[in-house]
């Protein structure tokens, strides 16, 4: 057990909530759209079993797609191009949420306030690539500014960060540290999960990952936060849930009995286990993936059972940046007040 466990574990949900504006550098409504809107239909469905289930999640939201109209996009963008570089191709984004479902997503954000036990962190403003060629880190930090300034003003107090495409250094965190932030989702060790920009992304680094979602090649990836050096706590991922796709559904076995694996080892060590993924994966074939879902789910719950593993968002997991965390979390109402 690490110096920041807890009997039982952790078990640790965050989704990267974008919309389009994560696949907009090389997807188009035409090939994307179905997907981001029927990850519309998605989150109400995991928040309702979320809710029956007792779990809590972070959701790692763009703070342009809380905007509730286009005027107010390009108004914040301009704040962000104050102390950063341009954000680009916004000619094609609509007016507003009833025109534009596949970019405006505020009625959406609410509905996650409305739950008991959700946090919304920040996956920046624009959807900003740290380690992208032209992109420093005063622009990174600025756009990441611009998020919190805006959680701010839907009043909620933003603690946790998840890079967009898992980009950044040792210089982001100090950043995001400085800007009050105290939770981060990390990489899981195996090179193949190292940060890194998109031209670094090599086709033997995802055939890797691929291979690691059926057949362990980088270990249960469970993190003991508190024990690393970084600035902020690092709630290291440990698997992403990828969409179901009949193509491989045989496999779906393998990749279950792979997180399963990975969460008895948390629950036994009293370490972490983080599954992640993006709303919009679950936007076709919604029901096979809400089944997979239930199923980690009900081994979540032998892990409670069995072991005293608890449901936590990311700021709640003890780590260097925050008090040791308790069984009985507070409740989303008691996070906004304090």
């Amino acid at each position: 057990m690490g110096t920041a466990g807890l009997e039982g574990g952790s078990f640790v949900i965050s989704l990267d909530f974008e919309l389009m504006w994560g696949v907009r550098d090389h997807a188009t409504r035409e090939d994307y759209g179905r997907n981001v809107l029927g990850g519309r239909e998605a989150i109400p469905a995991m928040l309702d079993l979320f809710n029956r289930r007792g779990i809590r999640a972070t959701w790692a939201t763009v703070g342009a797609l809380l905007c509730e109209s286009k005027d107010e996009l390009l108004a914040r963008a301009k704040r962000v191009e104050a102390g950063a570089s341009q954000i680009a191709g916004l000619e094609a984004v609509g007016a507003d949420e009833g025109r534009d479902p596949h970019y405006f997503g505020a009625s959406l954000a609410r509905l996650i306030l409305s739950c008991e036990g959700q946090e919304i962190g920040t996956h920046t403003f624009s959807h900003r690539h740290a380690l992208e060629p032209g992109v420093t880190v005063e622009s990174f930090a600025a756009d990441v500014a611009a998020a919190l300034a805006q959680l701010s003003e839907w009043k909620v107090r933003c603690r946790s960060i998840v890079f967009p495409r898992n980009q950044y250094g040792a210089a982001h965190l100090e950043a995001c540290g400085a800007l009050g932030l105290s939770h981060f989702r990390g990489n899981e060790r195996a090179w193949f999960y190292a940060p890194a920009s998109g031209r670094e992304q090599t086709k033997g680094r995802r055939f890797c990952r691929l291979v690691d979602s059926y057949i362990d090649i980088s270990g249960p990836n469970v993190s003991h936060p508190g024990t690393g050096s970084e600035p902020l706590a690092n709630v290291s991922a440990s698997r992403f849930l990828r969409p179901f796709d009949r193509r491989v559904a045989p496999l779906d076995v393998l990749r279950l009995r792979r997180i399963e694996e990975a969460m008895r080892a948390a629950a036994k060590s009293g370490g972490t286990f983080h599954l992640w993924w993006h709303p919009e994966n679950f936007g076709v074939n919604l029901a096979e993936n809400m089944a997979i879902l239930t199923k980690i789910l009900d081994d979540f719950g032998q892990m409670r059972d069995e072991h005293g593993m608890q449901s936590r968002a990311m700021h709640e997991v003890a780590g260097p940046a925050s008090p040791r965390a308790t069984p009985n979390p507070p409740s989303h109402a008691t996070m906004l007040a304090s």
